[in-house]
């Protein structure tokens, strides 16, 4: 018997799914940030400002 190499599939997400799942998971983690992790999660959200408006 010939042994096949089989590799899971990986999921294909689009862009805007990723965007999309990139902002929900740095909201998320801002609510759970405290006073100072949350300046920092602040400024990275502001990196999709201009993607937003």
């Amino acid at each position: 018997m010939s042994e096949t190499n089989m590799k899971p599939q990986e999921a294909v997400i689009s862009k805007e799914d990723a965007f999309i799942q990139e902002l929900q998971q740095l909201l998320a983690c801002y609510q759970l940030a405290d006073n100072n992790d949350r300046k920092l999660v602040w400024s990275v959200l502001n990196k999709y400002v201009p993607e937003i408006i």
